[in-house]
């Protein structure tokens, strides 16, 4: 009876210590929790608790990733920038042979792919990674193709990892795109039929959908097409009216919402502009016109929709070609892109990118879902 009444007397106390110390947990960037996780079992349980690091990825900083594969010295590197500072990942190479790309970045996840077709799901803060079966249709994919294509996504509600594949259908459905899913944990990829429009680049995933355009120009007969990943069903709208049509346009992410790029101008004409109109989040059909600025000239193949176009540290970075990174702080009374960052001896990726513990073994995948 008196160790029943100790223990009794204990547990408030230990709950308070345990309150007291997922507080803490909570306080810590992602590399130290990644490291934490090894300490004892107990904390590898708060750590890997769904609800603990749903809302440590909610807290996170969203930051900027560049992704090179430098092939003279055989090695990837992703190279975090956080406002000043400025922190380098080393990542280890899959094998020698394999040129190694970034489709996109989800939840501080980068989905990798190869010239092979294969797939790669990586957490660059906790060294774990997945190799995904070989999809279904296994012709290889290329870092600038828009026929073939992988997009890592994130249903909220399900809260499940989901990798969607993009190919083309037969030469008799050559104007439609068929679509397969692999869900992290589940094991197999899944068909999940086909629509009408091919996508034209590659595209994007926000808030829970997988967004591409089917035309490079701004026409008529646009549309935005969408996979919304917890039904697995397709639908399209049409691109916002304008009072002109032509111009180069694409998707892309920024601060949680769905923009779309138009670019503007003639090679021979006065600079090219570029306009991102952003998708309004209540009704999801209006747009509006969000922010204006020049692009330079550099040569008349980054004349078509900057490839990446991203959101950090409250300015607007923009990729022009393979080794040049350009800013645009909307704070500031110019309308000009300026250099952000000096160019590179090899080509690389800029990804949006918040530090996670989004853990990629198997048991605890399950767990999590």
């Amino acid at each position: 009876m008196e160790q029943k009444k100790a223990r009794t007397a204990e547990e408030p106390a230990r709950l308070m210590c345990d309150d007291a110390l997922t507080e803490v947990f909570r306080r810590l960037p992602a590399r130290a929790l990644a490291a934490c996780r090894l300490v004892c079992k107990s904390w590898m349980l708060v750590l890997t608790d769904p609800h603990f690091i749903h809302e440590h990825l909610s807290r996170g900083q969203q930051k900027l990733l560049l992704f090179a594969n430098d092939r003279v010295s055989d090695r990837l590197l992703a190279m975090v920038l956080a406002d000043d500072n400025k922190s380098m990942y080393q990542l280890s190479r899959p094998a020698a042979s394999r040129s190694v790309f970034v489709h996109n970045s989800c939840n501080g996840l980068l989905c990798l792919g190869d010239s092979t077709g294969a797939v790669e799901v990586l957490n660059p803060t906790t060294g774990e990674s997945l190799m995904l079966p070989t999809p279904m249709h296994t012709a290889g994919s290329s870092q600038f193709s828009s026929c073939n294509w992988h997009c890592l996504g994130f249903c909220p509600k399900t809260r499940e990892h989901k990798v969607v594949h993009f190919y083309p259908g037969t030469h008799i459905d050559s104007f439609k795109v068929r679509c397969e899913i692999y869900t992290l944990g589940a094991g197999v990829w899944r068909q999940v039929g086909s629509f009408r429009g091919a996508p034209i680049d590659r595209g994007v995933h926000v808030n829970g959908a997988v967004y591409y355009l089917t035309k490079f120009r701004y026409i008529a007969s646009s549309r935005i097409n969408c996979l919304n990943l917890e039904s697995e069903k397709f639908d399209a709208m049409m691109l916002p009216p304008r009072k002109s049509h032509g111009g180069h346009c694409s998707l892309t992410e920024l601060e949680g919402r769905l923009c779309l790029l138009v670019v503007d101008g003639v090679l021979e004409g006065p600079p090219r502009t570029m306009d991102i109109l952003m998708l309004n989040s209540d009704d999801k059909q209006s747009w509006t016109p969000r922010y204006h600025f020049s692009l330079p000239w550099l040569m008349p193949s980054c004349y078509f929709t900057p490839k990446h176009t991203l959101f950090h540290d409250g300015k607007i970075w923009v990729q022009l070609l393979a080794t040049n990174l350009y800013c645009f702080d909307p704070r500031s009374n110019s309308e000009e892109l300026t250099i952000a960052w000096p160019e590179l001896d090899f080509p690389f990726s800029t990804h949006t990118y918040i530090e996670s513990i989004v853990p990629l073994r198997k048991d605890y995948i399950k767990h999590i879902q």
